[in-house]
């Protein structure tokens, strides 16, 4: 009999995702847990509110065979997940002098003698559970392997995770996903492979894997992202033994690559900005940028990549004409006739932006990000990013982007990465 794949849920703890702040949890964790062999089932998002809050877990505990609870483990009056739980599963909450010692000295660390006394809070635990370390907040998370009762269909665990991204990340890493692969995942082993891609819309990179997408079935699985300026295209296989899944991931990555191949810049945990400065690094080339639209945030994403500074020699933020023509070089006629926001201009901004650092390559970008400045001619979205050098090369493009103003300076930003990574891939082949 074919045994049925296990039952995940989670829940988020917070009345403020209900009144509109963005949740983050579910992509980061979903992920995470295919690649674990396992899937997400059902979201829930539950108030700070006693009676609501054990209600819902009880509810979730009667569905799933792991149930992941995110937020409410905090100091502070509305952080009540710890007794929501305990009321959902009948056990009372129990306080830990190990888990209180291990917050006084966070504190310590910090230069703080004596902890709020909020902070003692964090140092109950539900009776039979096991604490979870947090290497980076004051909020322990917890794991509670149930014993099989009538009222539940299974014997289901239960992981209690701190609500920060930066606290809850490292400890469904560390913590959490080992306990979860032993309790739900026995018996089948997970391989998973993202790719990245770029210089392709989601729906182009979708048609053209279709040969590899419909192999989809009970051993293999994918999922297609849009992030900014770019597609991740997940892979995951769970099957029998560990080597099929290494097999069935080899074969899907070689047809993804015969499919769309050029336009892949990285493969798991890696960024545009590092591999395009891997590529600089490799040809001993330095860079430069100028920016008016994206006012900085092409040169932080460049500079984001650790060793930066090794090929990054800086940049120009030229808002203004004056500027453009003063540090840049980018003649007044060129300004009367094409306008700053221009091929023209964008191709002798990125010129400029070598000459004034005595970069090896420049790069730039000119746009139209809104909401007012716009034209018949010339509408909001509207941007032109440029590549001048190596040597005598010089490439530009014209691009449209929709959304608000934050949007389209995010998107020009990445289309002036994806134009830098792909003339330095061409001239690298």
């Amino acid at each position: 009999m074919k045994r049925r794949p296990p039952v995940v849920e989670l829940v988020c703890v917070g009345s403020e995702l209900l009144d509109g702040k963005a949740d983050t949890h579910l992509g980061h964790i979903a992920l995470r847990l295919r690649a674990a062999g396992l899937r997400l089932s059902r979201e829930t998002v539950l108030p700070d509110s006693l009676e609501p809050l054990t209600a819902g877990l009880r509810c979730a505990l009667r569905r799933c065979d792991a149930l992941l609870v995110c937020g409410g483990l905090g100091p502070t009056f509305d952080d009540i997940t710890r007794e929501a739980m305990a009321a959902a599963v009948g056990r009372e909450l129990v306080f830990s002098p190990r888990l209180y010692a291990g917050i006084r000295r966070m504190f310590a660390r910090l230069g703080i003698r004596r902890p709020p006394k909020e902070n003692r809070h964090q140092a109950f635990l539900i009776r039979g559970a096991q604490a979870l370390a947090n290497r980076v907040g004051s909020a322990p998370g917890q794991w509670l392997a149930m014993p099989r009762q009538p009222t539940l269909p299974s014997a289901p665990v239960v992981a209690l995770l701190p609500g920060p991204t930066r606290e809850m990340l490292p400890m469904l890493e560390r913590e959490v996903l080992p306990r979860l692969r032993r309790a739900c995942g026995r018996g089948l082993h997970s391989q998973a492979l993202v790719l990245h891609l770029c210089g392709l819309p989601e729906s182009v990179a979708d048609q053209r894997l279709r040969p590899l997408i419909r192999q989809a079935g009970p051993e293999l699985d994918f999922t297609i992202l849009s992030n900014t300026g770019q597609v991740d295209f997940h892979i995951f296989a769970r099957c029998s033994s560990a080597s099929r899944s290494r097999d069935i991931i080899a074969r899907a990555r070689r047809l993804a690559l015969r499919l769309v191949g050029p336009h892949i810049f990285g493969e798991g945990p890696v960024q545009l900005e590092a591999v395009t400065g891997s590529l600089l690094r490799r040809r001993g080339l330095t860079l430069a940028v100028a920016e008016s639209c994206t006012a900085g945030l092409l040169a932080a994403r460049l500079t984001r990549a650790p060793g930066s500074s090794g090929y990054f020699r800086g940049g120009v933020l030229a808002y203004a004409d004056e500027v453009k023509r003063g540090l840049l070089g980018v003649p007044a006629a060129t300004l009367r006739r094409h306008g700053a926001v221009s091929s023209a201009c964008a191709r002798q901004m990125a010129a400029g932006a070598r000459l004034a650092t005595g970069a090896d390559v420049g790069v730039a970008v000119t746009g139209i990000a809104g909401p007012g400045g716009a034209t018949k001619t010339k509408p909001v979205g509207l941007v032109f990013v440029a590549m001048s050098g190596p040597g005598r090369a010089i490439a530009s493009s014209r691009l449209r982007f929709s959304g608000d103003r934050e949007a389209v300076r995010q998107r020009a930003a990445s289309a002036a990465l994806r134009l830098l990574w792909s003339r330095l891939k061409r001239n690298e082949a």
